[in-house]
């Protein structure tokens, strides 16, 4: 038996202004074939395996459908049509590659569940069920038809599948089955269906519904407890059980009845004999969610954790692997980014510290795969919930993670190597103790320039410890000035060497790493008092910027920060709210908005994610709104950002929402004091199909940069943002330029031109 793992070996570079998902596509809910695709559904998307091509293809918001969050979907044989639904009930319906949507379920004020559990089609429209009855849609108008309420005196009634017979529509509800004449004019009244009061199905919680290639009904149903049982049709509304135990899916395919078993797929011929059972597949354990039996015999299976399987039957039963990059788990909690890798941490912890109990890793994005924690020496048996992760400066190949309630976690070339805790740190690192319950609170972690690594350890008198870089440990008791608060976050200040640390507290930490220390109340020097902060960003410039439930604010005097003693008390230092003009009116910066995170791009521009209104992009002074994306005018998952970072080089900015992760290709990178010698153009060449920016990376910061035709001609200038400029492939009086070779020439610091690199335009 042989296995073949396929996969998107490399992702394309991303092009600038370009988004990307990051969703997981390991563990997959359901698999179809249409045509010459097979399509696959996880939690945030779908994906596609071409038969022609064999390449594996995306479908997300970030490419071309209009939401996330996927609960089912179908394809219709007769229109070639595939129909989505997502979770808050959005549909989007697929025809050559255009996507037409349907939002009415979701707009509407519908007092029932809204949940869609099933696609089905019948003469050119789609029957979806849904958490409150039927909605037909007319495929060839792409509109809602009518909407068939089925509970008594036509109130709500969740169905949970619909088959049709040659006869019969058939709809499956938690109290057994509901049929009517398929052909009866009037299925949007009630009376017009039947209860089944008499089979084995009536009053049981009817989950799937199938009609066999006989024509008969077949019905995945609860029987006792969690068991499922299959029930085949042999009679006018007369069931009988075919097969019990824990199953999750049926599906008739290629006129045979497939079950999917918790260990095993079943297959029946079309009088319901068994076929043969598949079990475990070499390295695979079974663990099918959903399969489906390909016209060439393959049999292919949405699999819980190994992504899309197939399993070719006529050929030794061959085992194959499909799916996208993407980490091992949706789970994203925070994010850090260094040079041009991303790290995941996929933990988390409520506001009364409890955890949410995630399995300890830690997945890692080097802009090509992505990877996910080894343990070959189970140091994390037991461990969960990592919430951040810091790469040491002096030796990258090292990370830090500190995983909440266990201690900080030391990473070693992406291996698990030390575990340290109250028993290995000198004392430095002390749990919280009450009673029975003993828990290390070790909240955030941050290097300095050194290597020495800073961490947080709440709720104990010494709530702030060091991992020298020498190995050594020592704690500092901020209790007088901490008093018990939570401290999930911490920076390193670039300019002072200060530690700066924080949790839910209207306070900001600092302190100097020997004896002073002092904290910052936001409300000091502000107009707008608010109640909670939420996150710390430095500038380039040395500027802490402050998120807080009632936007931003910047303390630019951090110098003054132990002007009144440094022994714990509060500090003079004032957070000054920005105060813009907009039409006339003058506004503090984003007052109404909830700031969740904060970045800072390589051109100082500010990053700022919010509670509520999605991600804004403002120029370095916070004077100027740049960029607004909201979930409703671009590929943005949802407006709720938890957390943001960026790949410094190559301006990728990552942003976890509370609908997963995705990424984006900013146009600033950070700068360099001289240009770099490699200066990099992309796309290049440009070719007569592109008409998107051109990136070009590897500049002074916000250096001058000026491109030539082959005669020296100059027919661009622009400034860097940060260390990338962007040119359009226009003059400047804004005409394409003709095919040739263009010339960058890049301003070094003492204001001379020098030659950078080229770029090839076919038009």
């Amino acid at each position: 038996m042989l296995t073949l793992l396929c996969s998107l070996p490399m992702q394309a570079q991303l092009g600038v202004g370009k988004w990307r998902d990051c969703f997981s596509y390991y563990e997959l809910h359901k698999v179809l074939q249409a045509g010459d695709r097979i399509y696959a559904s996880a939690a945030g998307g779908l994906f596609y395996y071409d038969l022609d091509d064999l390449t594996v293809n995306r479908m997300n918001k970030t490419t071309i459908l209009n939401d996330v969050g996927i609960s089912t979907f179908a394809y219709d044989q007769q229109t070639k049509d595939l129909v989505i639904a997502y979770n808050n009930a959005n549909i989007d319906i697929v025809r050559n590659d255009k996507v037409t949507n349907i939002s009415d379920i979701k707009r509407n004020n519908i007092g029932g569940s809204k949940n869609i559990n099933s696609i089905r089609f019948k003469d050119r429209c789609a029957y979806i069920a849904c958490g409150f009855g039927i909605v037909v849609v007319d495929l060839t108008r792409n509109e809602i038809k009518e909407t068939f309420y089925l509970g008594e005196d036509g109130t709500y009634l969740g169905i949970n599948d619909i088959a049709f017979t040659d006869s019969i529509i058939v709809a499956a509800t938690d109290n057994g089955i509901l049929y009517a004449d398929k052909d009866n004019p009037y299925l949007n009244i009630n009376t017009n269906w039947t209860l089944d009061e008499s089979s084995l199905l009536a009053g049981l919680k009817v989950k799937r519904l199938e009609t066999g290639s006989n024509g008969q009904l077949v019905a995945l149903a609860y029987s006792d407890g969690s068991d499922t049982t299959v029930y085949r049709e042999n009679g006018t509304m007369s069931f009988a059980p075919l097969t019990s135990g824990n199953i999750r899916n049926i599906k008739v395919s290629q006129n045979k009845l497939l079950v999917c078993h918790q260990d095993r797929i079943s297959i029946y011929d079309g009088q319901y004999s068994l076929l043969q059972d598949v079990g475990d597949i070499d390295w695979m354990k079974m663990d099918a969610n959903d399969t489906e039996l390909g016209s060439d015999g393959t049999l292919w299976i949405a699999h819980q954790w190994a992504a899309l399987a197939s399993i070719e039957m006529s050929n030794n039963m061959r085992l194959n692997t499909f799916y996208p990059q993407g980490p091992s788990s949706d789970n994203s909690y925070r994010l850090t980014a260094y040079d041009n890798e991303l790290m995941v941490s996929p933990g988390g912890h409520t506001t009364t510290y409890s955890g949410v109990y995630l399995p300890a890793n830690v997945f890692t994005f080097d802009g090509e795969e992505w990877k996910a924690l080894e343990d070959p020496d189970h140091l994390l048996d037991g461990v969960t919930d990592i919430i951040e992760v810091a790469v040491n400066p002096r030796n990258q190949k090292v990370r830090l993670a500190a995983a909440w309630r266990s201690g900080i976690v030391e990473i070693t070339d992406n291996k698990v190597t030390n575990l340290y805790n109250e028993t290995n740190s000198d004392g430095a690192l002390q749990p919280y103790v009450e009673g029975s319950y003993n828990a290390l609170f070790t909240g955030a972690i941050a290097y300095d320039n050194k290597g020495n690594a800073w961490i947080t350890n709440s709720l104990k008198q010494n709530g702030l410890a060091v991992l020298y870089s020498n190995g050594s440990w020592q704690s500092f008791n901020t209790h007088s000035m901490v008093n018990g608060s939570d401290l999930d976050h911490i920076i390193w200040d670039s300019i002072r060497g200060l530690k700066i640390f924080w949790g839910r507290a209207n306070k900001i930490f600092v302190h100097d790493g020997e004896s002073k220390m002092a904290y910052i109340d936001p409300n000091n020097g502000a107009k707008l008092e608010t109640s909670i902060v939420n996150c710390v960003v430095q500038d380039h410039n040395g500027n802490i910027w402050i998120g807080t439930n009632k936007g931003i604010k910047v303390v630019y005097n951090l110098s003054s920060i132990f002007d009144n003693g440094g022994e714990g008390e509060r500090s003079p230092v004032t957070c000054n709210n920005i105060l813009y003009n907009e039409n006339g009116i003058s506004e503090y910066l984003m007052a109404y908005e909830s700031v969740t995170t904060i970045v800072v791009d390589g051109a100082n521009r500010k990053w700022v994610g919010t509670s509520t209104g999605g991600l804004y992009l403002l120029s370095a002074n916070g004077l100027e709104q740049i960029e607004h994306f909201t979930a409703a005018n671009s590929p943005l998952f949802s407006d709720k950002i938890v957390s943001l970072a960026i790949m410094p080089w190559s301006g990728q900015l990552f942003i976890i929402t509370d609908k997963g992760l995705e990424t984006y290709r900013s146009t600033a990178t950070y700068a360099f004091s001289e240009p770099m010698d490699d200066i990099h153009a992309f796309p290049n060449p440009v070719r007569p199909d592109y008409d998107g920016p051109i990136a070009i990376k590897g500049f002074t910061r916000n250096g001058i940069v000026h491109i030539t035709d082959a005669a020296g001609n100059t027919v661009f200038s622009t400034r860097a943002n940060g260390g990338q400029a962007i040119w359009n492939g226009c003059t400047n009086s804004g005409e394409r330029v003709a095919s040739g070779i263009y010339y960058v020439f890049a301003s070094a610091e003492d204001g001379s031109m020098r030659s950078a690199t080229k770029i090839m335009v076919i038009r």
